[in-house]
This record gives structure tokens, sequence and C-alpha cells, in this order.
């Protein structure tokens, strides 16, 4: 009656019985996959954890010998691990200000800022370069002779003068530029490496101690400066205070103050961004300048009264304030590139000449 149906039937069958078979091998191959997978997670697992004791065997090893050596105290492991972070963000920061600046300065942009932000990334670098021959000094003594030691000192001294006082410079190119854009314009080509020769050789005048000082003193042979007398003592910290901070600081308030009282209602401060920018400036410095050199102060204090315990403690906090100079220098990249950028973005709505920008 139905001559197809055996027909039908059987390739029905067929269809299923094939069905049935690829369903089976896709569910011996899922099954194969993942004894695979869990083999392979298996042995990745044991792995890490191989790994991981092996980092605590280090870890354990390093914990042992640090806390073995001599003279390792808590601010000096602080000091040199806010160090260590700083040369890492440090460095790669005004790298990147340099090649950005050095680009600007390749297509003829012969604004005296860039410049000096530029002056001011090779200072930044220079000093962070150094850090970790100082940290390593810091935890297992200066292991480099005595020559190595006034070299270094010398260096970072000299970079971190000449950081300070392209950042007063600016203050002052800022001053003149706007209030007295005709008497600047003059200083203009061989004017302005003769400012910037200048500010490199006051640095390095200023840094001359570190080379006469600088010695490796003590059991634990630290490079450190090592003075004749207390009176010799309470000289060099005075002036390097004075020279340091109170000039360069007493010149940047007064700039940015007489440039305010002056342009009142000028396009330089009638956007709030850049009264904030300004005041940013000025408080960046004081907060990380100013710990140190209050430090300095204080041993000049233990110097001239011979106050050991003061003197004591003026050691143990000399590590930490210096390491703030650091994070300064780390600072400094991001906040003088942001400044330039955004001034320049502004300034060019205003009409104002092309040296009259930040």
């Amino acid at each position: 009656m139905f001559p197809n149906a055996n027909t039908n039937t059987k390739s029905l069958e067929r269809f299923l019985c094939k069905h049935t078979n690829q369903k089976h091998d896709a569910i011996r191959n899922t099954t194969i996959i993942a004894k695979r997978s869990c083999a392979k997670m298996t042995a990745n697992v044991f792995h890490l954890l191989e790994w991981g004791h092996w980092v605590m065997e280090i870890m354990n090893q390093s914990n042992s010998s640090t806390s073995a050596t001599p003279g390792v105290s808590a601010s000096t492991v602080t000091a040199s691990a806010v160090a260590g972070i700083c040369c890492l963000v440090g460095i790669s920061g005004n790298l990147a200000v340099i090649v950005v600046v050095a680009r600007k300065l390749k297509n003829r942009d012969s604004n005296f800022t860039l410049k000096l932000i530029l002056n001011l990334a090779v200072a930044d670098i220079l000093s962070l370069c150094t850090l970790p021959v100082w940290v390593h000094s810091w935890l297992r003594g200066w292991q480099f002779g005595i020559e190595a030691c006034r070299f270094f000192s010398y260096v970072i001294i000299g970079s971190l003068y000449c950081s300070v006082w392209t950042v007063t410079l600016m203050s002052v190119q800022r001053y003149l530029a706007v209030l007295y854009p005709r008497q600047w314009l003059k200083l203009r080509g061989v004017g302005e490496k003769l400012v910037l020769s200048g500010l490199w050789a006051l640095a390095a005048i200023l840094a001359s101690p570190g080379i006469v000082l600088s010695d490796v003193v003590g059991e634990e042979k630290k490079c450190r400066w090592k003075y004749i007398s207390s009176g010799q003592k309470a000289g060099t910290l005075l002036m390097e205070t004075l020279w340091g901070f109170v000039i360069p600081f007493a010149i940047l308030v007064s700039s940015y103050c007489c440039l305010h009282t002056k342009v009142n209602r000028s396009v330089f401060f009638s956007s709030q961004r850049l009264t904030t920018l300004v005041t940013s400036i000025v408080v960046t410095f004081f907060i990380f300048w100013s710990p140190v050199h209050v430090v300095n102060i204080l041993g000049v204090t233990a110097a001239l009264l011979e106050h050991k315990a003061l003197d004591a403690i003026c050691e143990t906090s000399w590590g930490i304030t210096q390491a703030l100079t650091f994070i300064n220098c780390c600072i400094n990249p991001f906040l003088y590139a942001f400044a330039f950028r955004k001034r320049k973005q502004e300034t060019e709505h205003s009409g104002l000449t092309q040296e009259s920008k930040i």
C-alpha cells in the first residue's frame, strides 16, 4: 500500500544512527579536551605554587639579610622605597617631556618657556639617575670609593640646585614677559643662551661643597659630608638653605604676587584655572622643599649648641626629607608640561604675544 515506507524507514534509521554517532564523537572529544585542560590547569597550579614558594624563599632570604645588615633603620628603608619609585616614575615622565619639547624646538618653536621646561627635565633626570647608587649605599654602605662619592654628590646637588633655580627663573620669565614684553624680547637668542648658561654655572658653584666635603665615613661606610668643625657644618647648612630655598622661594612668591597685583584684570589671571595653577606651583615648591631645609635649620642649631640628641634626630630625618625632593622631581614634568599646554590654549584666544605664554 505504501511502496516507499521501507525505504523511508531505513533512511531515517541511517540518519538517526549517524546523528547519534556524531553526538557520541562530540561528547568523547569534549571529554578528552576537558581532561587535557584539567591536566594543564593542574600542572599550571603546581608550577605556580612552586614559583610562589621560590619567591617566598627569596623574600625571606632578602628580609633576613636586610635585618642582619647593621645600621639599616626603618626611615632608611622608607626613604629607599620612595627613592626607587621616584626613579622609575620620574625618569620616564621627564624623558617624555624631553621628547615632546625637543620636537617642538625642532619645529622652530623658539618659546623660551619650552627651553626652561627642557632644562628642568634634564636637571631632574640627572638627579634621578643617581638614585640607584644612593639607595644601594643607604642599604649596603658605600662601596665605590671616595672619588665616586664626591662625583655623585656633586652631580645630585648641582642638578637639584639647577632644578630649583629653573623653577625660580620661570616665575621671573612670566613676570617680565607679561609686564615688559619689549624688554624681554631683547633677550632672545644670545641672551637666552647666556641666561641658561649662567643658571648651570650658578648650580655648579653652589654644588662645589659636594666635592670638598664628601667622604666615606663611619663603620657603616656612608657617603656623607665630613665637617672639620661645628662652625663649618652650621655655615654649610645655612648657606644651603639660603641659596636652595629662602632666596628662590622669595623670588618665586614675589614674582607671582607682583604679577597678580599689577595685572589683576588681565588675561593672565582672568582664568580661575591659571590662578589655581600658579597657586599649585608655589604650594608644591613649599611642600616638597621646606622639610629638608627645616631639618637643615635644626642641624645648624644642633651644631652650634653641640646638642647630640637633636643632631641624631636630624640624621634620621634627612633621609625622609630628601626623598620628598625626589618626589618633586617626579611631579615637575606633569605640572609644568600641563601648565604650558593649558596656558598655550588660552593665550591663543587672548591675542598675547608668543613670548607671553607660560
